[in-house]
């Protein structure tokens, strides 16, 4: 499956797993599994966490600018053992990081805030296979 398409299948996967009355233990346990390795930028607050047993969204927001944000998650991630594989940015100032970890996939999307100064950035992680085995 091409990775365009893992990917939306996968933020369509997100969409469906946050529903009122989940237990928020659990899914903060299932985000930790799959954005294991990574790491937050640092003065980041976290806006919303999503998951389900497949795979995780955790949506962050920083009062530094995009390229300052992306500057920093492009040096760490190679220094945790991610391999960054693909960077876009956009016209409206957006910039998609696609990375892989033992062909584990990390998707960053990093956007201006609206109205204001800062950063809202998405991180997308898959839930390790062997780690939804008991």
């Amino acid at each position: 499956m091409p990775r365009a398409a893992r990917f939306i299948a996968i933020v369509a996967l997100l969409a469906a797993c946050e529903r009122p009355g989940d237990n928020p233990e659990q899914t903060r346990h299932l985000a930790g599994q799959a954005l294991s390795g990574t790491l937050a930028y640092p003065r980041s607050s976290m806006v919303s966490v999503s998951a389900g047993q497949e795979a995780a969204q955790l949506i962050m927001s920083s009062p530094d600018s995009v390229t300052t944000v992306a500057t920093w998650f492009l040096k760490a991630l190679p220094l945790n053992h991610w391999d960054v594989k693909r960077t876009i940015s956009d016209r409206n100032g957006s910039v998609t990081i696609y990375a892989e970890q033992n062909k584990r996939p990390l998707w960053l999307t990093l956007r201006p805030n609206v109205g204001g100064p800062g950063t809202t950035y998405t991180m997308i992680g898959v839930i390790p296979a062997d780690s939804t085995k008991r």
